[in-house]
C-alpha cells in the first residue's frame, strides 16, 4: 500500500523544467506594421467533422491575431458541400454527425460574436442546389447571390481568402 502511495504521489509531482504552458513563437515579421488582419474564409468542407475542426483552427487564428496586437477582421464565405450543415434540419437529417452539426452552429454563433467578425455568408448557388431558403439557414449565416462575387469585393477590399475545404 505504502509503495502504491508513493508511486502515486511521484506521478503527481510536476517534473522539474516543466511548464504548463510552453511559450508559443509570434509572428512578428509577417505581421510588422499590420493593424488588421483582414481574412475572408472561403469554406467548402462538407465533412462535419473537418469543419468543426477547422472552425476551432479559424478561432485559433483569431486568437493568435488579437494576441500579436492585430485586430481581427473575418468575414466567412461557405459554399459547395459546407451549405449543407448550415441548416437546423441538417442535425436531424444527418443523425449520426447530429452531435457534430449541433456544435458547429454553436460554434458559429461563439464566432459571429467576436469583435471582428463581420460576415457569415452562404452562396445562393449552393444552397439552390441542395434546395435550402434563407430562412431555413442558421443564425447568423445569410444567403448571398454569389460567394465569388463577395469573394472578389472582398479582395479589393484587402482581405485575404483563405480556403477552408
Amino acid at each position: 500500500m505504502r509503495r502504491f502511495a508513493l508511486g502515486l504521489l511521484l506521478c503527481l509531482m510536476p517534473v522539474a523544467g516543466m511548464t504548463a504552458d510552453p511559450p508559443r513563437p509570434d509572428d512578428s515579421h509577417a505581421l510588422q506594421g499590420i493593424e488588421e488582419g483582414r481574412i475572408l474564409w472561403d469554406v467548402t468542407a462538407g465533412d462535419p467533422d473537418k469543419l468543426l475542426a477547422r472552425l476551432g483552427v479559424i478561432e485559433q487564428t483569431y486568437r493568435d491575431l488579437e494576441r500579436q496586437g492585430v485586430a481581427p477582421r473575418m468575414v466567412f464565405a461557405f459554399r459547395g458541400g459546407a451549405v449543407r450543415l448550415l441548416t437546423e434540419q441538417a442535425a436531424e437529417s444527418h443523425m449520426d454527425d447530429a452531435q457534430t452539426i449541433l456544435q458547429i452552429h454553436d460554434m458559429l454563433r461563439e464566432l459571429a460574436a467576436l469583435d471582428g467578425v463581420e460576415r457569415m455568408e452562404a452562396c445562393s448557388i449552393a444552397t439552390r442546389r441542395v434546395g435550402i431558403t434563407q430562412a431555413e439557414l442558421v443564425d447568423p449565416v445569410v444567403e448571398v447571390g454569389n460567394t465569388f462575387v463577395t469573394a472578389a469585393a472582398y479582395a479589393q477590399r484587402g482581405f485575404a481568402k483563405i480556403k477552408i475545404d
